[in-house]
């Protein structure tokens, strides 16, 4: 008898409560459809859940979970969720994408990291202290993986300004405009501001308004 409730056999436990959710139990037939798998690994994988308790199979009857089998399914799809949460408001993705990814990692992480991703994506989409953080990542996700910041310049290195950010609530008052090239010249050891250049004029710009800059 397989002990070991494998990725695989978690897969089948949350087709079952899928289908299961209007009438109460599943057919074989639905269930390798959903699965995209044929017959004989569905009877297979029933006949392992089965032997484990997590289901009640009976060949040519439907199949319906055993409370143990719903505790372990609702508990994947509790972390399916969760991740899909994340990957959608905090990443980003299209909702297709998020849920394909969700089902990768939700055999793979643990209650604690699913909890953390839960508080991480709470507190991003909920907390007032956190709207600029969501306006940055907006920003950021919009321009694509190779963007970079102001902030992030070493000294003596330049580069073209991409996007004044819109947590930047007065952009006229900036001494460089989207399309200049700024050289970066020093940064004092606390890290408050940079010391840049543009086109030969020297001036100085807090961190906080450089890390809301975007640059290539």
């Amino acid at each position: 008898m397989q002990k070991i409730l494998t990725e695989s056999l978690e897969d089948y436990l949350e087709a079952i409560a899928e289908l299961s959710a209007v009438e109460n139990h599943a057919h074989t037939r639905d269930i390798a459809a959903r699965l995209q798998v044929k017959m004989p690994s569905v009877t297979g994988a029933l006949r392992q859940l089965a032997k484990m308790g997590y289901i009640v199979y009976k060949t040519h009857y439907p199949v319906t979970l055993t409370e143990k089998g719903k505790l372990v399914a609702e508990n994947i799809a509790s972390r399916h969720q969760v991740l899909k949460r994340f990957f959608v408001d905090i990443l980003g993705m299209l909702p297709e994408n998020a849920s394909e990814a969700a089902c990768h990692l939700e055999h793979l992480v643990d209650e604690t990291a699913i909890n953390r991703f839960k508080l991480f994506s709470e507190a991003i989409t909920t907390r007032a202290d956190a709207r600029k953080l969501r306006v940055f990542l907006s920003d950021a996700m919009e321009l694509g993986a190779d963007c970079r910041t102001l902030n992030t310049l070493k000294t003596g290195e330049s580069a073209v300004v991409r996007r004044i950010g819109r947590n930047i609530t007065s952009p006229e008052k900036l001494n460089f405009k989207c399309g200049d090239t700024v050289t970066l010249h020093n940064t004092p050891l606390d890290k408050s501001h940079l010391h840049l250049s543009v086109n030969g004029n020297e001036f100085e710009i807090d961190t906080e308004t450089a890390e809301n800059i975007f640059i290539s």
